[in-house]
């Protein structure tokens, strides 16, 4: 039998009232949503719904084109949640907490972003791979996931894992429409589509960038 099946209540358990109170209180919690809502969730509504038309109306690609981009970008990310299933139980081993590999990698992402944004419909026949590097390269705010659980008292991890995949699912669902929103706005202001596209990926990225910049500020000890 599991160690958690077995183990005894602690007094802090017992007493718990089964609610969000203690996950709502956690500063860890709240220095990890900015990202969790816009990074983690940008790069979820990035792959899912945005990828696409960047390839067909900013980058010139055919419908065809840009399915055959597509999988090759959600490949891509098969292979890095491979990648760091096989490598996180060794990082953690060796002291390498989550908190670090995002405040080193999730910048590496912005940085492909900024090059997407700004090379524009010039991405051409690498459209697919900047979007492939963009998205693999945001996978370090993944981490954010698991270290949000571990940062918990067991009793409590379960909520503190549904809180912040509610924080992630709002995330996908306002930067889907926001990119959209931003790219009407845009192009009602007079920009061509691919400078709308280009504008509210940029404005998306300024969004992703003060986030990993309040996590970075946001201090806290790692316990909830």
């Amino acid at each position: 039998m599991p160690d958690w099946q077995r183990s005894e209540p602690t007094a802090t358990a017992a007493l718990d009232d089964g609610g969000y109170s203690e996950v709502w209180r956690s500063r860890y919690f709240w220095r990890m949503t900015p990202l969790g809502f816009f990074s983690y969730g940008g790069m979820v509504a990035i792959q899912t719904l945005w990828a696409g038309p960047w390839m067909t109306q900013v980058a010139g690609w055919t419908p065809l084109a840009s399915a055959t981009g597509l999988f090759i970008i959600n490949l891509s990310m098969l292979l890095s949640f491979w990648v760091w299933g096989w490598v996180t139980p060794g990082l953690a081993r060796r002291g390498i907490h989550a908190d670090q590999l995002i405040a080193r990698g999730l910048p590496l992402s912005l940085l492909v972003l900024a090059a997407l944004v700004f090379i524009g419909p010039a991405s051409g026949a690498g459209a697919a791979a900047l979007l492939a590097a963009f998205c693999v390269s945001s996978t370090f705010v993944s981490l954010a996931q698991p270290a949000v659980g571990m940062a918990f008292a067991p009793h409590l991890a379960g909520r503190a894992l549904s809180a912040y995949n509610l924080v992630i699912f709002a995330g996908i669902f306002v930067v889907q429409w926001g990119i959209g929103l931003a790219v009407d706005l845009a192009r009602s202001l007079g920009l061509d589509t691919a400078a709308a596209y280009q504008a509210a990926f940029g404005a998306f990225g300024i969004c992703s960038l003060l986030s990993w910049l309040f996590f970075r500020l946001f201090r806290t000890d790692n316990v909830a």
